[in-house]
């Protein structure tokens, strides 16, 4: 195992052993008169559950590194063991899981006691679990839970040899739009091996905001791996240290889908036709989805980096025309607000000259958790020159 990799592994290994030993101090006071080795683990994870969680991503990553390396050198480097095997080479979990321990610990064991320090850790504790759960679910509601196909390609993009940093910068923005495994262990690897400051943090802070608590490399410690000197050169000098601004404006997106391959090969199965006031129950709807494997299209979630409010003009309608032309089918969400928006009213018209299914759900049937969709018969939309409609006029409406 190089000297690097090697040194990295063994503190995260040391850093864990460390954690865990500060939790089950914690721990041992409210553990109950008998006891088991998987009952301490149970205690750690109720009262630790967010730190038993990034064991376990340590263990896929690693587990996954040497799946790749047995698959291209017959061999296994990290060899990693899962979280309840590892634990059990802690000092204080073999102490207090001893025979010897238990019996002592049965001898003096005091219930009141007990109760009166289980009070006081999940007092301690609930506030700590909380905060990262919501900091979790905010971000999570910037994604959508699933894997469409296309991101395989966006990935290959971002790989090729040939693409720059700043189609690499846009690349990120479009696969931070999806949460699964396995675009958290690509964010993962880019944080391990990205040579680009701003790609490489861009990974690490993406990575924190699901609270993964990663590590972030620093340069000198990653491999370049090419042996032309002059290329050699080019990406520790140069591409190391080029940076680009995104420009979050609907023009700015406007021209990367006429013009940027990770545009150009988007689809999805469903445009949602909406009124932002309903964003509630889009959600809902959006989750259901997802479950089900399918990619939505809602312009504040899918494009919210670049379709803001306050930054409404002519390219806002064509990016959203656009977005209906990679989408499958649409679903109108019925509400008194979606009926009275003109923006729903232009997608709805835009969408039926395009020859495709649109479907429809009610806003109070998503409020009772029933998603069944039905075909939209009734065409009440209808306008047939709906697209010479005043942009300016339309673009001053609230959606």
């Amino acid at each position: 195992m190089p000297g690097v990799t090697k040194h990295i592994f063994e503190k995260d290994i040391r850093d864990i052993f460390h954690m865990w030993n500060s939790q089950l101090k914690t721990i041992i006071p409210i553990l109950p008169k008998r006891y088991t080795k998987e009952d301490v683990i149970d205690l750690l994870k109720k009262y630790y559950p967010h730190e038993w969680k990034s064991v376990k991503i340590k263990y896929n990553y690693y587990t996954t590194k040497d799946r790749h390396i047995n698959k291209h050198k017959k061999r296994t480097r990290y060899n990693m063991q899962n979280p309840t095997s590892l634990i059990k080479n802690v000092s204080l979990f073999k102490k207090i899981t001893n025979k010897d321990y238990q019996e002592q610990h049965y001898e003096k064991y005091d219930e009141i006691y007990k109760q009166k320090m289980e009070n006081q850790l999940w007092n301690k504790r609930f506030p700590k679990i909380d905060r990262i759960n919501k900091k979790i679910n905010k971000a999570l509601l910037k994604t959508q839970q699933m894997y469409p196909s296309f991101l395989d390609k966006l990935i290959g993009f971002y790989e090729s040899k040939n693409t720059s940093q700043k189609d690499r910068m846009y690349i990120l923005v479009e696969l931070k739009k999806y949460y699964s495994s396995k675009i958290i262990q690509f964010f993962f690897k880019l944080n391990d091996t990205e040579l680009n400051r701003q790609l490489r943090e861009n990974a690490f802070y993406h990575l924190q905001s699901f609270n993964y608590q990663p590590r972030l490399r620093r340069q000198k410690y990653i491999r370049i791996h090419t042996k032309n000197k002059k290329r050699k050169e080019i990406l520790k000098n140069i591409y190391a240290k080029e940076r680009c601004c995104i420009q979050g404006n609907p023009q700015e997106l406007e021209y990367r889908i006429n013009n940027a391959k990770e545009q150009k090969i988007k689809e999805y199965d469903f445009f949602i036709s909406h009124s932002y006031l309903d964003s509630e129950e889009i959600q809902k709807l959006i989750t259901y989805e997802n479950k089900n494997n399918k990619n939505v299209f809602c312009d504040w979630i899918c494009d919210n980096d670049y379709l803001k409010r306050k930054l409404l003009c002519e390219e806002t309608l064509k990016v959203l025309e656009k977005r209906m032309e990679q989408s499958k089918e649409m679903i109108f969400v019925e509400s008194d607000n979606s009926k009275k928006s003109p923006w729903c009213k232009y997608e709805l018209n835009y969408f039926y000259n395009l020859k495709k299914p649109i479907y429809i759900i009610s806003k109070n049937s998503i409020q009772s958790n029933n998603f069944q969709i039905k075909t939209m018969d009734d065409l009440w939309f209808i306008e047939e020159d709906f697209n010479k409609l005043d942009y300016h006029k339309l673009l001053l409406l609230n959606r």
